[in-house]
C-alpha cells in the first residue's frame, strides 16, 4: 500500500518526467502539488525526494523557502517595535509594504537561482504567508519570472477548481495545474 506522500511523489515524478508545452502562460506553467496541512513534517522530510526526481527527469530543481519572509521583513521595518506594542497597527502595512517586500524577496530568490527553462523552482513553506498575504496575490506577480516550472508545495486542498491553503481560506481558481494523490 502506497502512502499519501509517496503516492504525491509518485504523481510529481509522473508530472516532472513528462512532455512540457513551450507555449503555455505563466500561470499555466504553475503546479500545485496539494497535501493535507498534517502531512507538512512529512512533505518536508521527504523534500529530496522530489529533488532527485527532478533530476531523474533530466530537469534543474531549485527549492525557495518562503519562511523568512515575514520576519525579515519585520526585522527590517523601522516601526516593528510599535507593531509588537500595537499588533492592530499592522494591517494596514501588511497589505502594501509586506506584499510589496515579498513580491521583491521572491522575485531576487528567484533570479539569484538562475532557473532556466529545464529549472523547476520549488516553493516551500508557503503557509508562513498565511494570514499576512494572500498566495494568489504575490503568485500573479512572480510567475513571470519562472521560465520553467514552479512546483508550490501546497498545504491545502484542491476541489471543484478551487485551491484553498490551510483548508481554511474561500479559494481561488487557478490556471495551475494540481498534483494530488
Amino acid at each position: 500500500m502506497v502512502n499519501n506522500v509517496d503516492g504525491l511523489i509518485q504523481a510529481y515524478d509522473k508530472a516532472v518526467s513528462g512532455k512540457w508545452e513551450e507555449t503555455l502562460s505563466a500561470q499555466e506553467r504553475i503546479w500545485f502539488l496539494v497535501y493535507d496541512p498534517d502531512s507538512q513534517r512529512k512533505i518536508d522530510f521527504r523534500l529530496s525526494d522530489f529533488e532527485n526526481a527532478t533530476k531523474r527527469a533530466g530537469k534543474k530543481w531549485a527549492n525557495i523557502s518562503l519562511k523568512d519572509c515575514f520576519p525579515e521583513w519585520m526585522a527590517s521595518h523601522e516601526y516593528r517595535d510599535e507593531y509588537f506594542q500595537d499588533p492592530n497597527a499592522l494591517v494596514d502595512q501588511l497589505e502594501f509594504d509586506f506584499k510589496k517586500f515579498a513580491i521583491e524577496n521572491i522575485v531576487q530568490k528567484i533570479r539569484e537561482q538562475q532557473v532556466d527553462n529545464e529549472t523547476v523552482t520549488a516553493f516551500t513553506n508557503v503557509a508562513s504567508l498565511f494570514g499576512f498575504s494572500r498566495l494568489s496575490d504575490i503568485l500573479n506577480h512572480v510567475a513571470g519570472e519562472v521560465k520553467g516550472r514552479l512546483l508550490v508545495f501546497f498545504p491545502g486542498e484542491f476541489e471543484k477548481n478551487q485551491f484553498r491553503l490551510l483548508n481554511a481560506r474561500d479559494g481561488w481558481s487557478y490556471l495551475a495545474r494540481p498534483i494530488t494523490t
